[in-house]
This record gives C-alpha cells, structure tokens and sequence, in this order.
C-alpha cells in the first residue's frame, strides 16, 4: 500500500503473513522434534557399543572375566561397571558421582529424566546382573560362557529413570528404560546394539 510517498503493509496483510509463518512452524516441529529424538537414539546406541567394545577390551585383561555389573558396597566409585570401564576408556580412575554423566556413560535423554530415590546421580546404562556367578557377588562368569547365545543375551541396556541401578535383572519396564520412542536400546554379547519396544522382547535372554 502506499500512501503519503510511504510504502508498507496493511494490518489484514500483516495478519496473514503471521498466520502463516505459524502454520509452516507447527508443521516443521514435529519433524524437527522427531529428528532431535532420532538423533539421541543414535547417539545411545553408539554409546551402547563403545561400551561393549571396552567391556571386551576389560575381559581381555582380566583371563576372559567379565565385569560386574553391581556388587553390594556402598561406595561408588568402586561398586559397578562403570569404575571397571573408566580406566580402560579414559585411563583414569571413577569419581562415583559426576562420572556418570560423562561421555558414553550419558545418555542424552537419561540427562534430562527425574532423579528418583536417594540417588544423587542419573545413571544411563544397567549391565547384565548374571554376569555375576551369584549376583550382587563380584566373582563374574568368562566372556566365553555367553557366546552361545551372544547375539541375543543382554549385556548393557537403557535404565528406567525410577529404578537407577546399574545392574539389570529384568526386561520389565521396573528397570529397563523405553525412552527411545518407547524402545529401549540394548547392547549384545555379540557387541551389536539395537532398539527394542518391550512387546518384542521375547527373544531376548538375561541369563546364560
């Protein structure tokens, strides 16, 4: 419109224009939204297999024994896992708190969920509990015992936020985390990662 020597836009034109942009920005969200959560997917299960490739790497160095998911003491940084996989990550030693929101022991989505209970730290990842010969007692079983079924025998998986324990017993839902639009990302014996809704877990094996 122009009127005086001015150009600009009448308000029904500005109206339309606003009305639109809002239309195109809620049709974008949603693919966005869906892309962002994709990608934290992929960012888990890559966290997922580094993870199996370090436990291998600590099976290697221990006469084929396998790490312990939890034993029963009350200090952190020794009493799971993720103090026997951070040497052989990172080369250093588990501080038992900030740490598990470090690199590959952080799940992007388990960062941003609720802290449940007394625990103080979100921890991510739950690793096979019978791995232990008699669990929560440290004496472990040898890679070699779960070879057998490796690629369908659980070795690490997601953790449901309200359960927040490192050592995993169960597919339920009471532990394993369905986050990933309602999958749960799980590691194998066989070192592979994949998504799995809790309907299609009847394959799957705990104990070996």
């Amino acid at each position: 419109m122009t009127r005086g020597g001015r150009t600009g836009f009448t308000l029904v034109e500005l109206l339309v224009v606003i009305a639109i942009i809002a239309l195109l920005a809620g049709m974008l969200l949603p693919a966005l939204s869906g892309a962002q959560q994709r990608a934290r997917a992929t960012q888990c299960l890559n966290n997922l297999r580094q993870l199996s490739q370090a436990t291998f790497l600590y099976c290697n160095d221990q006469m084929g024994r396998l790490p312990f998911a939890w034993y029963d003491d009350p200090d952190p940084k020794i009493n799971s896992f993720y103090a026997l996989l951070k040497p052989v990550l990172y080369g250093t030693g588990f501080d038992g708190y900030g740490d598990f929101g470090m690199g590959v022991f952080a799940c992007p989505v388990r960062m941003n969920e609720p802290l449940v209970g007394p625990n103080p730290m979100r921890i991510s990842y739950g690793m096979n509990a019978y791995n232990s010969i008699s669990f929560p007692d440290p004496r472990t079983r040898k890679l070699s015992q779960a070879s057998i079924s490796s690629s369908t025998t659980v070795l690490l998986a997601d953790i449901a936020f309200a359960y927040n324990h490192p050592p995993l017993r169960t597919l339920q839902g009471s532990q394993v985390g369905y986050k990933h639009q309602q999958r749960a990302n799980v590691a194998f014996f066989d070192g592979h990662a994949s998504a799995h809704a809790l309907n299609r877990t009847n394959g799957i094996a705990m104990r070996f």
